[in-house]
């Protein structure tokens, strides 16, 4: 019985180790925006000694913070107020296990705020440590005669320590310094990963204009840049505006890849246009989720869709005048861009030719010397993008030569003999 309880004593133990290893590479989201691993350490250490430190209110305290899982915990330096000398303050954390390895970003969430009224020399860096032994520095700050603080919102900074190391350390080092000092160094996580939310966009859905019936693209692609840690196994949704909401969309005779990052329209009818469409894209990682909707991207459709009618067929007379009277419009065209007009005639109601400089809604044709067809053709023009022309209905002129009536005028007087009885 005792060798039993032994046993479930070293079990619970393994298990709590094992548990707390767990806990502390825990996935995280931070208030700041973003998703992340906290870094796998099991050690803390803190101090605010020196040389010659005498200042009041100069502390370092609960570094164990810079792993809680409660990313609003946080380990805190403040330099306090006085006179110091060979000044040097610091908190760490690190492992007892293995190295972290080199070349591999580590993430570091923290902020400093307050007002230093201080004349000093000082310097505040991130070092890391193998071994005890100094193996990167990289900086946050750093001051000359005159220190007015650093008022800095909780931010990341990404440090990539060219060699292997086991312990990391936030460091301020004064080499002389006096004066009045209300501020503090808060460290809140250290993260082994790091992901950010929301995803954003290399490239954006733009506007695109086609004549109907024929085809487009729109493309959104995610920033994943393999050197940073971006979220991997990205899914696209696109999506169509119906007016009051967005619609996924699905593969069909119009559109293809719409779960791709490039989105294929096809065959567009002149229905689809003003059509607004945009991406949604998603991942996630462990409990993280991760999305970035991308901008609004407007297929407009260049189309004649009804190219209007004319009026009307003339008669006109060589004999009194062969001049048609002006060609009017009866109905407009019904176009999605801005109209263009052609004028054509025929003598033979097959084929047309165009009429130079006839180039407006109506046409007023010169005098005929045949019997003359004429139509208007349309066509519209819409960011660029030129519509083939539609034409009209057909009017004819018909062209008489003697349209007078000739009447025969006489003076011939006849006479009469009178005849008595």
């Amino acid at each position: 019985m005792k060798i039993n309880s032994i046993l479930r004593c070293a079990l619970t133990m393994i298990c709590f180790v094992v548990s707390a290893q767990l806990l502390s590479q825990e996935m995280v989201v931070l208030p700041n925006g973003g998703c992340g691993r906290l870094l796998d350490t099991n050690t803390s250490s803190s101090d605010d000694g020196g040389l010659l430190c005498i200042r009041l209110g100069k502390e370092t305290i609960n570094p164990d913070n810079m792993t809680d899982t409660d990313v609003n915990s946080y380990a805190s330096l403040k330099p306090g107020t006085g006179v110091g000398v060979f000044c040097s303050m610091s908190l760490g954390v690190g492992t007892t296990g293995a190295d972290f390895q080199a070349n591999k970003p580590v993430y570091i969430d923290f902020a400093s705020d307050g007002f230093n009224l201080y004349a000093s020399f000082n310097a505040g860096n991130f070092v890391f440590y193998n071994n005890g032994q100094e193996v990167y520095v990289t900086g946050i700050n750093e001051h000359f005669l005159l220190d007015l603080g650093d008022n800095q919102q909780r931010r990341l900074i990404k440090v990539t320590p060219p060699a292997a190391w086991d312990e990391v350390r936030l460091v301020f080092n004064e080499l002389l310094g006096a004066g009045l000092v209300f501020s503090q160094i808060r460290v809140y996580n250290i993260l082994s990963e790091y992901y950010l939310a929301p995803m954003t966009y290399l490239s954006q859905p733009t506007d695109k204009t086609v004549a109907a019936g024929g085809s487009a693209t729109m493309t959104a692609v995610i920033n994943n840049i393999p050197t940073d840690e971006t979220p991997d196994n990205i899914t696209y949704q696109w999506q169509v505006f119906n007016g009051s909401t967005w619609t996924d969309l699905t593969d069909d005779t119009h559109y293809s890849n719409v779960n791709l990052s490039t989105l294929t329209i096809s065959n567009a009818p002149v229905n689809f246009n003003n059509n607004q469409y945009r991406v949604v894209a998603n991942s996630s990682f462990n409990t993280c989720f991760f999305q970035g909707i991308s901008a609004v991207g407007r297929l407009f459709v260049n189309s004649v869709n009804a190219p209007g009618t004319i009026a009307a067929d003339q008669t006109v007379c060589m004999d009194i005048s062969n001049d048609p009277a002006l060609f009017t419009q009866i109905t407009g065209e019904l176009i999605s861009g801005l109209a263009e007009y052609q004028w054509q005639s025929s003598t033979d109601n097959i084929t047309f030719t165009d009429i130079t400089n006839a180039t407006f809604a109506t046409y007023d044709a010169p005098a005929v010397m045949q019997t003359t067809y004429y139509r208007r053709g349309v066509r519209s023009v819409l960011n660029g993008n030129i519509s083939a022309y539609l034409y009209s209905n057909v009017v004819k002129v018909i062209l008489k030569q003697n349209c007078q009536i000739n009447g025969i005028v006489t003076n011939r007087v006849i006479c009469a003999r009178m005849t008595h009885n």
